[in-house]
Formats: C-alpha cells, structure tokens, sequence
C-alpha cells in the first residue's frame, strides 16, 4: 500500500512541475502552429527551470551578455526614469524578479518565445531561433555595429543558395551544422582532404537539414561568446593556434576557414614556393632576416579571390632595396597586401580581423568592378567598403594592382601572380611606398604615413567628448611589432609597410565609429599662436594630415612647399593656415561668397555634420574610394563631376556661378598652366628672365623671392586648389609672379598669353578680385 501511494504522490509532483510551465495561462496546452508567436504567453525563467535546471544556473551565476551578470557596466538599465524602452530587449519577459541578483535579463523565452504551450512536451514558437530573432535586438543602438543582424542575414554567410549538401569539406564551411559538427577539422588543404576519405568520423549532412552560416554557426545562443576554443586539427590532433599565441581568439575562428597560415605558421596559398624556402610566416617567428615564402595549398589555391593571402600578406622580401641620401636603407618599393594586426602595442591582438570588418561579411573581392546578370544576386557583385578603399590612395591603389594581374584563369599561377602583385613608388599613391615608414628615422612621418601613427595620434588627442588638453601625441611610442622583424632601435624598420587601414581612423570599423572627435589643431603655428581649424564634423578625421605640416610664415629651408603634400584643408581653410607665402600688405581674406568651407555643416551642432571633405569625396555609394571631384578620361580631361548635384546646390545650372565639367576642366588647366610660368620665371626658361638675373630658389636671401619659390609648388603638392580654394591660390600664383617679373609689387603682370594661354586666361594681367 505505502509503495502505491509513493507512486500516486511522485506522479502528482511530476504533473504539477510539467503543469507550471501553463501556470500563467495562455494557449495551455495547444499546437502553436497556427497561431501568432507573438500571442503565447511567457511564463517566466523559474518555470523553464524547472525542467532546463542549468540555464537558470547559469542564468544566476555565470558572466555572460544575456544574464547581465557583468560588474563593468550599469545592469539596470531599464531603471533609470525614461529608458522603459530598454525593457524590449533587455527584459523583454520580464525576468529580473526571477533571478539573483535582481537585474534585467533576456530569459530562455526572449529568443524562444512564450512557454506557456511548451511543458515541456509541446511545442514552442522558436525551437531553434534562427537570424531574424536575433535582428529584432542586434538591430538597435547597443550593438558594436548598428542593424548587426540584419548585416548578418544580407551577407555571404548566409548564402542558401550553396551549401554544397553532398561534400563534407565543403559543409564545413559553408554550413552552420558542418561549422559545428566538423569543426575538428581545420588546416590546409590536407586537412581538409581527409574529410570526405574518413567515412567512420565524418557523415555529411543532408541537403534539407541545411542552413546557412548565420549567428549560431560563430556564436553560442546562450551567452554570445565565439565558439572558438573547439577546434582542434585533424591531421595532428593539436589545438587550431595559427598565430601561436595559446589563446581561443578571433584569429583562430576566423581563420579555421578563412586560412591565413596553418598550424606550422606557413602561408596558405598555391602552395608552390614564391621566394626561398624558409616555411616562416613574418609576425609567428623570431627567424632573422631576409624573410622568404613558401605556400601551403588550402582546398581553393586555384582561386585567387578566395584565397586571402592574395590581399592579406606583405612580403617582407620585397622591403627596403634602396639607400637614402644618409645611406639608410629605407626605400620599400612594393606593398603586396594588408598586414594582419596579430599583435597591438607588443601584447595579443584578440580582434584582428574586427579591425576591418564587422558582420557584414562581404566584400566582393571577385566582383567589385562587375554587373550582376540576370540570376545573379545583385548584393554579391559591385565595390563595398572594403573594395572602395583597397582601390583608394589611402591602399595605395593596390586592388587595382591584383585586378590587373589576374588572367582570369583558375591556376595556381594565377593566385601566384595576384598573390605577388604590388603597389610601388612608381604609381600616384606613393605615399604609403614611398619611404621605409616605420622605421625611428621617419618617426615625424608616421602621423599621416602609417596606420599606426594616425591611431596613436588620434587616441593621444581625442576622446569621446572631443579635443584633449594638453596633447599628449609622442611619435617615439609607434609601435609596429605586428610588422616582421620590426624593432625600436635608432635607424631600425620593418621590410613591410603598413597602408592607412580602416583602424588608423575608425575605432571600431564595423559601427564605423571615427577616432578624431573634434577641432583640428595643426602641427604649426602663426604669429606663434595655434592654428586650429574650425569643427569639420566628420572631416575633422581628414583635416589631420590634409591641414599640412607647415605654412610659409618663417623661412624654410626645405625644398619642398611648406604646406607639404596635398594640404588641401590648409588651402580650405587659408585664413587659418596661411599656408601659402602670402606677399606683406596684401589682402588675402576670402570671398564673400566663399561656401567651400562650410559645406555638410550644420549651423549649431558643426560636430553632426560630414563636413566639406566627407561632403564632396565620399557622399556617394563608392564613399571609400575617396573619388576626386573631377573624373577625368585617358588624355587628362576632365568629362563628369561625380557629386554633379552637390555643387549645384550652389552652382546653380546656367546661373551666374554653373560649374560644368568644361568650366571645371578650363579651371584646372588654368592652375597648372599659372604654376609653369612661375616656375619658368624662376628658372629663366621660355624666354622668361627674372629681375635678379639669377635662379630664384628656397635659398634667396630676400622672403618674396623665396616666397614666390613656394607659391610656384601649390599647383603640384595640392593639384586640388582650383576646386577647394581657387580666389586663394589664383592670387597666391598672381603675386609670385607680380614679384619675379619686374621685382615690384604692383598689381600687374605681363601678358603672356603666346607662351602660356590656359594661366593668362585664369590669371588675368591684374591682380585677382572676387
């Protein structure tokens, strides 16, 4: 009898626990197929606990995203008057009375919905939550990238489309359930190859149990973090450590299929032998200089655009060839790629690919330059941001350089040539190529020269609520220990160069976040006082290396023009920096009618607006190629104003002011022809003798001569002027040669129109008024 009534009591107990996941009502125990998920009533985290013990915890004990469990930051933050509707995602049932201590957290029903029809045994709107669950939260202002999810759900990764269902290698990559059940292999393409051969570990999954690599596929649903410290390689049974740091990290995951080098440190590529035969990969190793390639094949070395290190990879034995005029050897001629940022400041970088990217997930690289056809998807054809800037100055033009190497063949050869296709000196994006930067020598350089000393600049100067004071930039704390073989020691660099990446200027590329978050003060100075340049809001960030190293205040003895290369927000802002030499008792104030300088301002609030340099080179969908204002065709002339509709706000169409890329193109010819003739005047060509009779030069003892020496190079350092301040540099062209014709200032010069016609036409023979 006792045995009977002990069973009648246990059965009473276990239908009463099954009963509390209904215990608020709702749809009870009915199918939820029909109805709204939305209607089924939530039951609260104590209710799922009854029978999912662990997640509640889990839910009161462990540190994780979604049970707020976390010291560093404010965990209430639907308590703060106002913010209730923080309570959508951050308490979206309700659950802060339900666990220890008391605090909003996002509860099993927030990503599964209600529990009321579940006990356990029924179903339950959201079994598996798939990407758009996660959208409806990772969409709003707290994520490190605004609409993360809906990045997550138009991106590559979830290509359903491809899953390759009939071949386990490629599930493993291209799938969320051969992410997760094939992750023990990882490696190159011997890794990989034992995959679909290792019948009694490997079983590949069925076309219609599919799903793209979305959310759950990188991430554990329960706490967010990266699956990462599971993979292990197949071939040796060792943890998947690449950069050998002993650290699950981001590199590690990302890697594992976008492979960068295997677990021995070598290049993944072709797998032939590029340079020597030292299987080091520069950053893993302390082997000595010189630095030479040898590949290891991953599963598609035939294709150059799936295979990373064709634009991921520098190769240091292509660095510094050349001595300098001290005799340094600084003078890297080639740039192959990015360099992966694998260390920061000597300590391990553990987002490095996040440096660049964020859950976009796409680039392109294949199709940037390319239409889709009919049943193409429009999203995976034409530039992104990452293509924009890999073709841009700021990359050095290098992906135009892969573009023009690749035959378009499936080879090994191929991703061979592409692989080791570079930007040089020889091209117009010097700037990156030009000298060894990194090296001690070239430490006042590396502001505007590498990513690193933007960075540093940036984060020595601003914080989230803009300027600090007093600066505190100091070059000498650059530091390029992710470069090979780089050191601090005096005249030391690395053979890699370092382009300006998308961490130089933003904090966080994903979000896009900017580092400069306010006025720009620059390197110089006038009548010994600081030159600062108005809040450019987002322009500010260009306004950095564009406000020039230096005016014609004082005399200099540099050859080069004191603004230095493409000071273009110096000449915008010349009523700042005075950075051309501007002759004693002449007017150099601006128009009236001069806008260039506030255009993308906003009144008020100028700290909210894109700003004249954002306004005009990236207020278009190929923003990060920096496109110049004018686009010019084979000859050098120029056919189309790309932001056309942006200067006509003000150049109004047949008005007074219309800017016509004729207009535009008899402007530019105008500035370069005026910038020839004053060089030939100090130069005594084309029949033109100066009032001295000798060379003027930088080192002319009387300021006008040495100040028109300066003027002569605007045209060439900011090829620009004519469209970003022409009143400015048409009188600063003016004025030179006023002085070098007669040595007199006096409004007036001679016709030269036989010789020079394109600068007598722009320049007038009497000095320049608005």
């Amino acid at each position: 009898m006792r045995t009977k009534w002990l069973v009648f009591l246990v059965a009473t107990l276990a239908v009463s626990t099954l009963w509390g996941c209904g215990s608020n009502g709702g749809s009870g125990g009915s199918d939820v197929g029909g109805d709204d998920p939305a209607t089924v009533d939530s039951v609260g985290i104590q209710n799922c606990s009854v029978c999912h013990e662990a997640f509640k915890i889990a839910w009161d004990g462990e540190t994780n995203r979604h049970n707020n469990n976390v010291t560093d930051r404010d965990p209430r933050p639907s308590s703060v008057a106002g913010r209730e509707e923080c309570e959508v995602c951050h308490d979206p049932t309700g659950d802060s009375a339900n666990v220890f201590p008391s605090r909003p957290v996002v509860g099993c029903e927030g990503c599964h919905g209600g529990g009321s029809a579940h006990r356990g045994v029924g179903p339950i709107p959201y079994s598996y939550p798939d990407p758009e669950q996660c959208a409806a939260c990772h969409d709003s202002h707290f994520s490190a990238q605004s609409n993360i999810g809906t990045a997550v759900l138009a991106s590559t990764h979830n290509n359903s489309d491809d899953l390759h269902a009939s071949r386990a290698k490629c599930q493993r990559c291209h799938t969320k359930e051969g992410s997760l059940a094939f992750s023990g292999y990882t490696g190159d393409k011997d890794v990989m190859d034992q995959m679909d051969s290792d019948n009694d570990n490997v079983t590949p999954f069925n076309e219609e149990d599919l799903n793209p690599v979305t959310c759950t596929a990188c991430h554990d649903a329960h706490n967010g973090a990266l699956r990462a410290d599971s993979f292990i390689v197949r071939n040796d049974m060792s943890n998947w450590d690449p950069n050998g740091n002993m650290t699950a990290d981001q590199f590690d995951f990302c890697t594992s299929c976008h492979t960068v080098i295997n677990q021995d440190g070598v290049l993944i590529g072709s797998g032939n032998e590029l340079s020597g035969s030292s299987p080091v990969f520069p950053g893993t190793s302390d082997a000595p200089a010189p630095w030479t390639v040898q590949t290891a094949p991953f599963y598609h070395n035939t294709a150059w655009y799936r295979t990373a290190t064709t634009t991921h990879f520098d190769n240091p034995a292509t660095g510094p060839q050349e001595l300098d005029r001290n005799g340094d050897l600084n003078q890297n001629t080639a740039i192959e790629g990015y360099v992966v940022r694998l260390t920061v400041e000597g300590e391990n970088n553990q987002n490095p690919c996040f440096d660049c990217h964020g859950h976009e997930l796409r680039t392109n690289t294949r199709h940037s330059m390319d239409e889709p056809e009919a049943d193409d998807n429009p999203a995976d054809f034409g530039s992104t941001i990452h293509t924009q800037w890999a073709s841009s100055g700021h990359a050095a033009g290098l992906l135009k350089e892969k573009y023009a190497a690749d035959s378009g063949d499936r080879s090994e050869e191929n991703v061979d040539n592409v692989m080791l296709a570079f930007a040089s000196d020889d091209s117009s994006n010097g700037g990156f190529t030009h000298y060894n930067w990194d090296r001690t020598g070239r430490a006042s350089c590396q502001m505007c020269h590498t990513a690193t000393g933007f960075m540093n600049y940036a984060m020595d100067n601003y914080d989230d609520d803009g300027p600090v004071s007093p600066p505190g930039y100091n070059a000498a704390n650059n530091n390029f220990s992710h470069l090979a073989g780089w050191t601090a020691s005096p005249g030391a660099g690395s053979p890699q160069n370092e382009l300006l990446y998308c961490w130089g200027c933003h904090d966080n590329a994903g979000a896009g976040t900017l580092r400069v978050t306010g006025a720009v003060t620059a390197v110089y100075t006038y009548n010994d006082e600081p030159v600062v340049f108005p809040d450019a809001g987002s322009s500010n960030t260009c306004n950095v290396c564009h406000s020039g190293r230096g005016n014609n205040e004082d005399a200099s003895t540099s050859s080069r023009f004191a603004g230095h290369h493409a000071p273009a927000a110096a000449d915008l802002y010349s009523e700042d920096s005075h950075v051309a030499y501007e002759y004693p008792g002449l007017d150099y104030t601006n128009a009236s009618y001069f806008a260039h300088d506030i255009i993308g301002i906003n009144a008020d609030t100028p700290e909210t607006g894109s700003g004249p340099c954002v306004s005009c080179h990236m207020g278009a969908d190929t923003s990060h190629t920096f496109f110049e204002v004018a686009e010019k065709d084979d000859n050098g002339f120029i056919i189309n104003i790309p932001n056309q509709a942006l200067c006509d706000t003000c150049h109004t169409p047949d008005g007074q002011f219309e800017m016509t890329p004729a207009i535009l193109e008899e402007e530019s010819e105008g500035y370069q022809q005026a910038g020839e003739l004053l060089n030939d005047y100090l130069n005594q060509e084309n029949g033109l003798t100066n009032y001295t009779g000798a060379v003027i030069d930088n080192d002319n003892a009387l300021e006008n001569d040495r100040g028109a020496f300066q003027n002569a190079k605007f045209p060439t350092d900011e090829p620009g002027g004519f469209t970003h301040n022409r009143f400015y540099v048409k009188r600063a062209l003016f004025d030179g040669i006023d002085w070098v014709d007669n040595g007199v200032l006096d409004g007036t010069i001679s016709d030269n129109s036989a010789g020079y016609p394109e600068a007598m036409n722009w320049l007038g023979t009497t000095r320049p008024t608005p």
